[in-house]
């Protein structure tokens, strides 16, 4: 199957964002019946915004680094956690990870589904991201979205994800079916100690808190439960270098008047959330 009729198969599941209608696969793209037309990119893609929508920090050397500070074992934790806890939550069904990025724990992800007939979609907004993640050939089906208009129909979806993101639970309470599970990864009180530390008195906040994000989501979703992983490894000055330009902790400190020679570990911690609307 090449990388536009992966589509066809799921093509049931859109609406589109513009009207609402639902839609069809038509010569390589989907259309509604207001003939709002999306195509699909050769390289593996659908973009369903009508303009691109920039967003400050996140742009192609972002992605870069990041894709290299993933792929250095960082996160494997978080990934595998989240890996099973999915494949436990939707065997065979519809999985969507809202705010993919480029698409590290999509991929992850896949290699537990590949062999259970599931339907692996994934979205961010930024479209560097998405380019980047579509690059790796496996039939998951991207899109460049809005989390806050969600291109699928309303009850589609078994399992949604949402990892170290922004959400929308009124967009996620209409995707998901009446039983679907949604699992969350917010920051947990350790998470990146090391360059806060560091950062001191420039970083946008102190001591780190997620209470106000773990309330936020108990009042949208029953919490099933809740488990806190956390990993401290030895980082490298490449490697430092990614994270110092890839992490949203210090998108508003100046990098090139801190120090952050001194650190030689870094700790990634998550509370994994698991909740049912």
């Amino acid at each position: 199957m090449n990388k536009i009729d992966k589509f066809y198969e799921v093509k049931n599941l859109f609406q589109c964002p513009l009207c609402g209608k639902k839609m069809r696969f038509h010569a390589g793209g989907l259309v509604c019946k207001k003939e709002h037309r999306f195509d699909i990119s050769a390289r593996g893609y659908v973009n369903f915004l009508r303009r691109d929508r920039a967003l400050k920090g996140y742009d192609v050397s972002f992605f870069q680094s990041r894709s290299r500070f993933f792929a250095a074992g960082f996160y494997d934790h978080i990934a595998e956690a989240v890996s099973r806890q999915a494949a436990e939550a939707a065997p065979g069904g519809v999985v969507l990870d809202a705010g993919c990025g480029e698409g590290f724990y999509a991929l992850r992800l896949f290699q537990k589904l590949q062999d259970t007939g599931a339907q692996l979609l994934a979205f961010d907004i930024a479209k560097d991201a998405i380019k980047q993640a579509a690059g790796h050939g496996e039939p998951v089906k991207w899109m460049v979205a809005d989390l806050t208009d969600i291109p699928l129909k309303d009850g589609v979806v078994d399992c949604l994800l949402n990892i170290y993101t922004p959400a929308n639970y009124d967009q996620f309470r209409r995707v998901l079916r009446k039983d679907g599970i949604l699992i969350k990864v917010v920051p947990g009180k350790n998470h990146m100690i090391q360059l806060r530390e560091a950062a001191g008195e420039a970083i946008r906040s102190g001591e780190y808190s997620n209470a106000e994000v773990l309330d936020y989501f108990c009042r949208n979703f029953t919490l099933l439960s809740q488990t806190s992983l956390s990993r401290t490894m030895p980082v490298d000055p490449e490697q430092l270098s990614d994270l110092l330009h890839m992490t949203p902790v210090l998108f508003d400190v100046d990098l090139e008047k801190t120090d952050f020679s001194g650190i030689r570990e870094i700790t990634v911690e998550g509370e994994l959330l698991v909740g049912r609307a």
